[in-house]
């Protein structure tokens, strides 16, 4: 497999995490991604963008095939509102290294299998990741701590 660049965001926040992650370039369809990546259909995931009236957007990780959990006056941003705050399109968007750092949530489900595979921020681009690394680099009070340093 090919392995790409990431975008700068996802770059910078990776090698400020120490992170070893690759980007592998995978030019499948959606019904073929899981051949592809030889993965099960659940060890996909993808980032959704929650937007609550009263409260700071926040970031979901869950499979693509599940809908994200939405708590009481949340909603799913739409395709623009998730371009004009995170910068990437809502079918790459990755989970950590976008503009501003966001609280993120991960579905559990998510936390089980060895490896997972996340968008890379790029077209084409997936992250193969462990869930450990995965709930590391989305740990919202961590980085916070760390980027106010």
């Amino acid at each position: 497999m090919k392995t790409l660049t990431p975008p700068l965001g996802v770059l910078e926040f990776l090698e400020r995490a120490g992170s070893n992650a690759k980007i592998y370039e995978i030019k499948s369809t959606a019904e073929q991604l899981c051949l592809s990546l030889g993965c099960r259909e659940e060890e996909i995931l993808t980032t959704s963008l929650i937007l609550h009236e009263n409260k700071a957007p926040r970031l979901s990780v869950h499979s693509r095939n599940e809908a994200p959990e939405r708590l009481n006056g949340e909603r799913m941003a739409n395709p623009m509102q998730a371009y004009l705050l995170t910068g990437y399109s809502t079918e790459w968007m990755p989970p950590f290294g976008l503009p501003h750092l966001l609280e993120t949530t991960i579905d559990p489900r998510c936390l089980e299998p060895p490896c997972v595979y996340i968008p890379a921020g790029i077209l084409h681009g997936w992250m193969a990741i462990t869930p450990e690394e995965l709930a590391s680099l989305t740990d919202f009070k961590h980085w916070s701590r760390v980027f106010a340093a």
